[in-house]
């Protein structure tokens, strides 16, 4: 027979046993952590606006297009040189997506977790990227997005024992995005891959690389680029919102611009006005 006391104490034993586990677990929680690299802070980019930053912006990109997207390019191009948007679907607020994203227009800032490293890019659509670091596989229903679905591997290239490189590959990526504001097209397929190898600069930690691979079928071969960012210890955050000084408006082929008193203007010489015959019916 077990008296009082004795179930007292084991009692006691069982929640001092629990307790210890507990603490082992966050123990080896909080050492598990310590080999992640510190990527906390305010990034912004190095270089100037196109996806290569190496390059000079529009035609000086010379991106590897095959002939059907590159006249699609040209055509873009075209449409902005008379005041339209092209192929810069920026301009009606919709989000970048990726890979474009990453040109961090505006600052971004990193959180780095064991299982999961966000981005969070400002930008005038405030975006939140996730990769995945859990071992976790891609999921066979991936329903397409702009930032896609991404999952990373931590590599320690330096073998010292922390992690140093992060490897990162995204899927599932809707089809209508283009690689900056000029209008560089995707294909239309949304089969597009992007690979990333994200570091830090040995000679200076407050440089962050990140060697970009992007993967598509408009493209006649993969296309590399270096973007980086400078880590500033200014931290001061804005809130955008691209719809609250959105100008630009689309009614049916055709972009208009909304003047600073309302009214609806042109965007190039001779365009014709918006067909208005829906607001001529009769009202029931």
């Amino acid at each position: 027979m077990i008296n009082a006391g004795s179930k007292s104490a084991l009692a006691f034993g069982s929640i001092a046993a629990i307790l210890a586990l507990g603490l082992a677990v966050s123990a080896a929680r909080a050492a598990d952590e310590t080999r992640y690299p510190a990527w906390s802070g305010y990034w912004m980019r190095v270089g100037a606006g196109g996806w290569d930053p190496s390059k000079p912006t529009f035609r000086g990109q010379e991106p590897p297009l095959t002939p059907e997207y590159h006249a699609m390019w040209e055509a873009s191009m075209a449409e902005q040189a008379a005041g339209g948007q092209g192929n810069n679907h920026m301009g009606w607020c919709i989000p970048p997506g990726m890979p474009r994203t990453m040109i961090n227009y505006e600052g971004m800032e990193m959180l780095v977790r064991p299982n999961v490293t966000y981005f969070l890019i400002i930008e005038p659509q405030d975006q939140i990227r996730r990769v995945f670091t859990d071992g976790r596989g891609w999921p066979e229903d991936l329903m397409p997005s702009y930032l896609g679905y991404s999952i990373g591997t931590w590599v320690d290239e330096d073998g010292k024992g922390t992690f140093d490189t992060l490897l990162v590959e995204t899927r599932g990526l809707k089809a209508d995005r283009a690689f900056e504001t000029s209008g560089i097209p995707m294909h239309k397929d949304g089969q597009t891959v992007v690979k990333e190898k994200i570091y830090l600069d040995k000679a200076d930690p407050s440089i962050l690389t990140d060697e970009i691979t992007t993967i598509d079928h408009a493209l006649t071969r993969p296309w590399t680029v270096k973007r980086q960012y400078r880590r500033d210890p200014k931290e001061i955050w804005v809130e955008t919102a691209c719809a609250e000084d959105q100008h630009q408006v689309k009614i049916g082929n055709e972009a208009y611009y909304i003047g600073a008193s309302g009214e609806l203007l042109p965007t190039r010489k001779d365009q014709p006005p918006p067909d208005i015959k829906a607001f001529g019916k009769p009202q029931k």
